[in-house]
């Protein structure tokens, strides 16, 4: 035992000794009164609930450039562990109260930064924005959808360089890495089964008639699914704007969306800082056998933040369409509303506790088939420390 503490103690030194380690992180509880409407096709519900994370952020740096970073949180929603009663319990027998949540390596990954290229690799971060929403959630799009089911982060690979004294960065993301090539050599064919399709009288699609048996086949060859994230800030007559480009390479027959809009940073008005993001988005590959479907679609925000009396203010809006690309489709319809005021009840070098009263207003609607809204009233408490 004693050499187990000498050997910790020795690792931790030598940690001290060469490497720049920084700890800094955050816990939040955040009680919610949530209320969901399906209108005329379906049910409504209310629920008051408490949700709760903690992070934590570890950084090492070895010198010239180099370092590691990770994040170690829950992989939940956001971050969130769950509702105050959920997670895992040491026994059957115990009692909601007694569930806790899991830790997970949330972001890892290590890179070189230098003065005109840097580079990462691993579970690297990407930072939410609207594009991300409807690039990779065209289904859902609002309420913050990349924050929510990729908690901000993905794995790849991420290159910085400094193109006219700013940064171009791409990140190569890899979506799917389940791509395999499989050959069996000693396989021999046969002809008494057979892979047959037939058309479906009543829609005109295309399907795999499965009353047939058919043989496996000798060979197998599917591709991994990369996206290509592209961004660079830019100054177009006095006003800041950054373009964004997001293409996504695919396995034949796999959604291969190609999304492209910019951010832009717009004059002040009494004080408050605005800007607005666009973005245009298509998937153009349709298969009825997979059930996968084309379509287009486009999102818009406008956003605003600024001092208000002892805090500080943030509202934005989004509203954003999908159209499929299926004869009589409709439109589907999305909006969503944010307002928060964050004041600051402590702050020192060495964190800062803070609290956001939200209101957040999401709706999803379909003609003749859905009008969804869902509110969220909550308390947002908060404590950084570094």
């Amino acid at each position: 035992m004693l050499k187990k503490i000498w050997f910790i103690l020795i690792i931790v030194l030598m940690s001290v000794s060469y490497a720049e380690i920084t700890l800094s992180g955050d816990a939040r509880l955040r009680p919610r009164f949530d209320v969901k409407d399906n209108g005329e096709y379906g049910t409504q519900s209310e629920d008051f609930y408490y949700y709760y994370r903690a992070r934590l952020m570890i950084k090492a740096d070895i010198g010239n450039g180099y370092y590691f970073n990770t994040r170690l949180g829950h992989n939940g929603g956001t971050y969130w562990i769950g509702k105050f009663g959920t997670g895992e319990t040491p026994s059957s027998l115990s009692n909601p109260s007694a569930g806790r949540g899991s830790v997970d390596f949330m972001e890892l990954y290590f890179g070189h930064k230098g003065n005109k290229f840097s580079w990462s690799g691993g579970i690297i971060p990407v930072p939410h924005n609207p594009m991300l929403d409807i690039h990779y959630y065209p289904e859902i799009i609002l309420d913050k959808a990349w924050d929510t089911y990729n908690n901000n982060a993905a794995h790849g690979f991420d290159f910085n360089y400094k193109l006219a004294g700013k940064p171009l960065d791409v990140k190569i993301l890899v979506d799917d890495n389940n791509g395999k090539k499989v050959v069996d050599k000693y396989f021999v064919s046969t002809s008494d089964t057979s892979i047959s399709y037939i058309i479906d009288q009543d829609s005109g699609s295309i399907r795999l008639d499965t009353t047939i048996t058919s043989t496996s086949s000798s060979a197998s060859n599917t591709k991994d699914q990369y996206t290509v994230y592209l961004s660079y800030p830019l100054s177009l007559l006095g006003f800041k704007m950054a373009p964004h480009l997001l293409v996504t390479l695919a396995d034949k027959g796999r959604p291969a969306p190609i999304t492209y809009g910019a951010e832009f940073a717009l004059p002040k008005v009494a004080g408050f800082k605005l800007s607005a993001f666009g973005g245009l988005t298509s998937q153009s590959v349709s298969d009825s056998l997979t059930g996968v479907a084309a379509y287009n679609g486009w999102i818009a925000r406008v956003k605003m933040v600024g001092k208000l009396g002892p805090g500080s203010l943030v509202a934005w809006y989004d509203q954003a369409i999908t159209t499929p690309d299926v004869s009589d489709a409709e439109n589907s319809i999305f909006s969503y509303l944010w307002l928060s005021y964050t004041y600051t009840l402590h702050k020192s070098d060495w964190g800062a506790v803070v609290f956001a009263p939200t209101y957040r207003l999401y709706t999803h609607k379909i003609k003749d088939s859905r009008d969804y809204t869902r509110a969220k009233i909550e308390l947002t408490t908060q404590i950084t420390f570094k």
